[in-house]
């Protein structure tokens, strides 16, 4: 018996080594990747009277891409569309090799007050002073993709539970890599589209908003149309230089409003970020 139980013993001592390798090699149920960088950004604002940036002309960014199975929070980059990128949250309903459907929470749309969207600074602006705040969302909608080869398809639509706006907004994307040496290059066209109650709330004008250069406007169903390009490369194993401009073009229901300046938006940045 006891050379049984030694034997025993002895295969079971034998065997971890290659337990312990096999369960080492099983994928773990885990992945992330985090980035910290420095963004320099020049901005021809939406804004009417707004100076864009130049308050702030560098800002900090944080990248965040992790995911516990079919859970996930990820930094939509690479979309030179805002001045700052917005986290989503999401679970996976649907994978596979080239199709992805997800449900996402996230905010659309930034801040704005009397001294413009909160990367603008502090100082009001003369043509804002006297409008009141207007809160980001916190909407929740569906999220289809399709990734094929050098191409990805994205099309959003979701809805503001946030009491901001409480209505849609459909966004979608079309994205083209070129790998060109070490650089890899993205062009990126979308276009969202937005309600009458989310262009009124954010940029129709109140009677008591109302100034004889203000006039009270009420806000139409309008879209954005983007046309943008961005490059990374690798400066070495954790160091990314990345490089991008875009274009927003807005039609007359966002345009025609008192505080905006013209139907065109542009971007340009230039960051260095470490990736953990």
């Amino acid at each position: 018996m006891k050379r049984k139980i030694a034997a025993a013993y002895l295969l079971a001592y034998l065997a971890l080594p290659v337990m312990a390798e096999t369960a080492s090699e099983e994928p773990s149920d885990w992945t992330w990747q985090v980035s910290l960088g420095l963004s320099a950004w020049g901005e021809k604002s939406l804004l009417k009277g707004s100076p864009g940036n130049s308050e702030l002309p560098v800002l900090p960014t944080l990248q965040v891409d992790v995911s516990y199975k079919n859970f996930f929070v990820e930094t939509p980059s690479r979309r030179v569309t805002n001045l700052s990128h917005y986290a989503l949250w999401g679970y996976h309903l649907y994978q596979d090799e080239q199709w992805q459907l997800d449900i996402i929470n996230g905010s659309y749309m930034p801040m704005l007050d009397e001294s413009g969207y909160s990367q603008h600074g502090v100082d009001v602006i003369e043509e804002l002073r006297g409008i009141r705040d207007r809160d980001s969302d916190g909407s929740l909608g569906l999220r289809l993709q399709r990734f094929d080869d050098q191409q990805h398809y994205s099309i959003e639509i979701v809805r503001d539970f946030s009491n901001a706006y409480n209505d849609f907004l459909l966004q979608a994307y079309y994205n083209y890599v070129i790998q060109a040496r070490n650089w890899d290059i993205q062009l990126t066209l979308g276009l969202n589209l937005y309600s009458r109650a989310l262009v009124d709330y954010y940029f129709g004008i109140r009677p008591f908003e109302a100034t004889p250069t203000r006039p009270v406007y009420k806000g139409k169903a309008a879209y954005r149309l983007h046309l943008g390009v961005s490059s990374l490369y690798p400066i070495n194993e954790n160091w990314l230089l990345e490089l991008g401009f875009g274009v927003n073009q807005y039609s007359r229901g966002v345009s025609d409003s008192p505080i905006v300046a013209s139907d065109m938006e542009t971007l340009g940045m230039v960051n260095v970020r470490y990736v953990f």
